[in-house]
């Protein structure tokens, strides 16, 4: 394809003597933190359904991934048609249902397969392969989700809810304490278990717990409006007063929902 050609050619052409200087001093270290931020700005173009920001902002990753393979051909590393012949020989490779005529029964059946093929690529360990930098919230679903690929995993739901609610006495119990290191432990193992429990429900904890922070920004958005037209400053209200206006906004939400 002529444009990915030509963006590849951008980026040599920036990276040269007579490019730009900004992009002569980048380091495959120095562009995490504008890749990671691009990632959630697609992330962030789909949630809105807003088809425009995202062209956008794919080219904006795809523009890094780029970029770091020029960084790895100019120190001999790899170039870029080696990330592109890997990706479709593991493409291929894990999908012999779709590319040979190997049948499987289940989707489970292909599951065990594709864990099969990383062993076999060099994973020795189940857990092995999960990013240590996810966020953590979705590393923890991430992880029980292999472990259950085992048999490792609750067999009801209600198993779960005791879990919860042991580990919600064992923080209470932490509490209690004043023990700080203990407290730490007990809160991130019931986060754990909550994880677990929208697991089983089908709920990603990552995606429900940034839609609900969004939900609230949302509504403390309207708390603040309500408040200017009233010409009041928030930090002059009672938490009676701002709890009054909350439920307000949240009272319109429900209305709008049914």
């Amino acid at each position: 394809m002529k444009e990915f050609s030509d963006l590849v050619e951008i980026i040599k052409k920036l990276r040269s003597p007579e490019g730009c200087p900004w992009d002569r001093e980048q380091t495959p270290e120095s562009l995490i933190p504008f890749m990671i931020e691009e990632v959630y700005e697609v992330i962030d173009a789909l949630d809105h359904r807003n088809d425009r920001d995202l062209v956008k902002e794919l080219g904006d990753v795809m523009l890094h991934l780029v970029f770091q393979a020029v960084l790895a051909e100019e120190d001999n590393r790899f170039t870029i048609r080696d990330v592109l012949l890997q990706i479709n020989h593991k493409m291929i490779s894990r999908h012999p249902h779709v590319f040979t005529n190997k049948v499987f029964k289940s989707e489970e059946e292909i599951h065990h397969y594709w864990e099969k093929k990383k062993k076999a690529e060099g994973r020795k360990r189940l857990l092995d392969g999960i990013p240590n930098e996810l966020p953590s919230l979705h590393k923890a679903y991430r992880v029980q989700s292999k472990a259950s690929m085992v048999g490792f995993d609750w067999d009801k739901i209600h198993d779960v809810w005791e879990k919860i609610r042991e580990e919600v006495r064992e923080l209470e119990d932490a509490s209690r304490e004043k023990d700080a290191a203990a407290m730490e432990m007990e809160f991130g193992d019931l986060l754990f278990s909550l994880v677990n429990v929208g697991r089983f429900m089908g709920i990603n904890a990552d995606e429900a717990l940034r839609k609900s922070t969004d939900k609230f920004i949302r509504r403390f958005h309207r708390v603040e409006e309500m408040a200017e037209r009233n010409k009041t400053d928030l930090r002059a209200l009672s938490l009676d007063e701002l709890e009054n206006m909350w439920q307000q906004v949240k009272d319109e939400d429900d209305g709008i929902m049914e």
